[in-house]
């Protein structure tokens, strides 16, 4: 069979630095050409990555046929505006997270999936973590019992990203600054909806901005969560970390008959009353790493080019999919709208 030719939209970045790595590893496919609006940049990575054509504009890319399949990997804000117009030109996308920062770009997402019938995988890469996985796999299979609490927090010191000279400028763009509930935010609160299978039907959140001089809006968020199914939660996302920096969607769940925390899964003992580790998830998958390695992000590039190659296949179903992806905008922008008026907030879910 002839291989899926990519394009990658955004090129020069880590992210796609991470997914044309990914991709090269799977001889299904093969990277044809990367677009970016900063020449010098894409050129640099097509050269070191073997990547044999570089675009002038986006829609010269969109409009070759060798490409089948695109990867969007520009700033937050331009998500939206990409996938559209890749979806549009034809082709299958894997657009990374956030996969918008509007509503109104989610929404109209959906209906270009379901108008031309091409997959579209967000990218969520915190789900393809082993030791994650096997701990949400522990809880469906009614391990931990009912939850009835939910946790994640994504805490990070983005300094190393942040200002002129950071590795992404654009995120402290005035213009159009990363809001860090939308960028890092995205991880927890989809890891919260993958994991209980289910979606947010309130929320209540503040915010403030005291810790990332940097970042021109808020740097830290604190987001109370109610569920469809009667759970309750908690999200932090914050940019400007001074210690620790705690990071990558930490997941805990508190159940009826045990609790999965530090990737851990507790229960208490009725005889020796006291609380023993059952298993412990990161011991178990020490051994396990990301396919991809040496790039300036080592994370599960490989296993997620994968599992979207699979899914073009009609192999498997996107472990995010566009209307999922689309929930997981509806109750991040709930959340921002809390923090702006000081009340809870309903998720409006129907897409």
């Amino acid at each position: 069979m002839p291989r899926i030719g990519i394009g990658v939209i955004g090129g020069g970045g880590i992210a796609a630095e991470g997914h044309i790595s990914g991709y090269k590893l799977d001889p299904r496919c093969e990277v044809v050409a990367l677009w970016d609006n900063d020449p010098a940049r894409v050129q640099e990575q097509a050269q070191r990555l073997g990547v044999p054509h570089i675009c002038e504009t986006l829609d010269e890319l969109l409009g070759r046929e060798d490409i089948q399949a695109v990867s969007v990997c520009t700033p937050d804000h331009l998500h939206g505006e990409h996938a559209h117009a890749a979806l549009r030109a034809g082709k299958h996308v894997l657009v990374e997270k956030p996969m918008t920062t509007t509503r109104e770009d989610a929404a109209r997402l959906v209906e270009d999936v379901r108008e031309t019938g091409l997959v579209l995988l967000v990218g969520q890469i915190v789900h393809f973590q082993p030791a994650i996985r096997a701990m949400v796999e522990t809880y469906r299979s009614g391990e931990i019992g009912d939850v009835w609490l939910i946790e994640s927090d994504y805490i990070s010191d983005m300094r190393r990203y942040y200002g002129p000279h950071g590795e992404t400028p654009w995120r402290t763009d005035a213009q159009a600054p990363q809001d860090i509930l939308m960028g890092g935010g995205s991880h927890s609160m989809a890891l919260l909806m993958w994991a209980l299978e289910t979606e947010v039907k309130q929320v209540f959140a503040y915010a403030n901005h005291k810790a990332e001089p940097m970042l021109p809006i808020n740097d830290c968020y604190l987001v109370s969560l109610l569920f469809e199914n009667g759970t309750i939660g908690k999200l932090i996302a914050a940019s400007g970390n001074r210690g620790a920096a705690p990071t990558g969607g930490r997941l805990v769940m508190y159940g009826t008959k045990g609790t999965l925390w530090g990737s851990r899964l507790y229960r208490n003992n009725p005889e020796l009353h006291k609380t023993e580790i059952v298993r412990d998830f990161q011991e178990e998958f020490s051994q396990s790493k990301p396919r991809v390695q040496g790039t300036r992000q080592v994370q599960y590039w490989g296993e997620q080019c994968e599992h979207f190659l699979d899914c073009i296949e009609g192999k498997a179903q996107p472990s995010t999919s566009v209307l999922e992806g689309a929930r997981i905008m509806a109750a991040l922008c709930a959340a921002i709208e809390s923090t702006r008026t000081g009340k809870p907030v309903d998720v409006d879910n129907h897409f």
